[in-house]
């Protein structure tokens, strides 16, 4: 299994499966009684995208780590399984 440094997340650029620009790594969410990250706090690219996805109290967008598909020079997000988290959202 490979490993990535957390430090080497930060800023580093999400986008969608389809190509679409999400934003950049801003902060990791990780569960204290597991370890595993729960959520990629990202700074929105644009208004549209934070409008159209879930966010914290300071603007940062909300991405759950399960859509996470690849880790590489940048992160690719699943826009279909970020549809689905929007539609569960509260």
């Amino acid at each position: 299994m490979s490993r990535i440094l957390a430090s080497s997340l930060r800023d580093m650029r999400v986008l969608t499966d389809k190509g679409l620009r999400v934003g950049n790594i801003y902060d990791l969410e990780v569960d204290k009684d597991t370890g595993k990250i729960d959520t990629l706090v990202v700074e929105p690219e644009s208004e549209e995208i934070a409008e159209s996805m879930s966010m914290d109290e300071e603007g940062y967008a909300l991405v759950p780590f399960s859509s996470v598909v690849a880790i590489r020079d940048y992160i690719v997000i699943s826009e279909k399984s970020l549809a689905v988290q929007q539609l569960k959202a509260p």
